[in-house]
């Protein structure tokens, strides 16, 4: 009988943490920080928010004003459904835009990593069927998401109803609050799971293996996550941990910078290196299921010594394994 592989959400820190220095400072090159921050700004450019939306508005606001308001949506209604009605769509299509750009961001980013080059246009176009599937596969996820919350607040108003028709606050009430809340709660936990699944396990497997996103997601199901829950549950913790201290770092770069770091695309070239870790985290952790996931091909899976030059299955003359 085969013996179980040993994965470990500890033992990739180490080899993630040497890639993350070899490819960056190793030898340092401006122009391939430039290009991985520029690859890493356009695969992070779906989860980068705005300014404050409460500094939109910081007039007085009164009855005036509001009287006003509806007097000229009253007196000018088509024009106000066409304004928007516009601005809908235009949000809607600026968005898949970015998540467009983003799916193939992410894929430039992998390459860059594992390949240690500072290449935009190859990857871009290499790797085109897998981002254009990921953005699909987004897409489709996202409006699934949506039905299911729409169908939670349909739920939670049912159970309010009584109340709502009654006008007063009883059992009813107090009911759809706790179940709202709760679904709510699995909600959020059920967004985070799928996620961290899909940027830990599914991208790098559509990446390696030149998978669809379908495909990739059932093969990263089956053979890294459906017998090592423990594992997987492990590294949640350990990113979560690891995300707290690079949180620590991305604030002193923001008060060492004068605020500098968080403009977008500036803010991915001075954080890359947490970024490349994270990175470099992820593919090592999926190395320890044996060499058919192995991502960084050149160079030795346990001292990453480079192997270019030498015939393949030959013994690391680093650290003779």
């Amino acid at each position: 009988m085969k013996n179980k592989i040993h994965i470990s959400a500890v033992d990739p820190i180490a080899p993630a943490w040497d890639h993350m220095v070899r490819i960056l400072f190793k030898p340092f090159a401006f122009k391939k920080w430039l290009a991985l921050g520029f690859c890493a700004f356009l695969a992070q450019c779906s989860t980068q928010g705005g300014g404050n939306a409460s500094q939109v508005w910081s007039g007085p606001f009164n009855q005036t004003n509001f009287t006003d308001g509806n007097a000229w949506i009253d007196s000018n209604f088509n024009f106000f459904i066409t304004i928007v009605v516009s601005s809908i769509v235009v949000l809607v299509l600026l968005g898949l835009l970015v998540t467009w750009i983003s799916s193939r961001g992410k894929f430039m980013l992998i390459d860059g990593i594992v390949k240690n080059r500072s290449a935009i246009s190859e990857p871009w176009t290499e790797y085109k069927t897998e981002g254009n599937s990921l953005f699909l596969f987004s897409i489709a996820l996202g409006v699934l998401l949506l039905f299911v919350f729409v169908l939670m607040g349909g739920v939670t108003f049912l159970i309010a109803l009584p109340d709502l028709q009654s006008e007063q606050f009883t059992v009813a009430g107090i009911t759809s609050i706790v179940v709202g809340g709760v679904l709510l709660l699995f909600y959020v936990l059920i967004i985070a799971a799928l996620s961290f699944f899909v940027s830990m396990f599914m991208v790098p497997t559509m990446y390696l293996k030149r998978m669809r996103a379908i495909e990739a997601w059932k093969h990263a199901w089956t053979h890294v996550c459906k017998g090592h829950i423990g594992s997987a549950i492990l590294l949640i913790l350990m990113v979560s941990l690891l995300g707290i201290a690079s949180s620590s770092v991305a604030v002193f770069a923001i008060c060492a910078t004068c605020c500098l770091a968080l403009l977008p695309y500036v803010s991915s070239v001075i954080l890359l290196p947490v970024t490349v870790f994270f990175v470099c985290y992820a593919l090592c952790y999926l190395q320890q299921f044996g060499s058919e996931w192995k991502f960084f091909k050149n160079v030795c899976s346990f001292c990453n010594y480079d192997l270019r030059g030498l015939e393949d299955g030959q013994v690391c003359p680093e650290c003779g394994k």
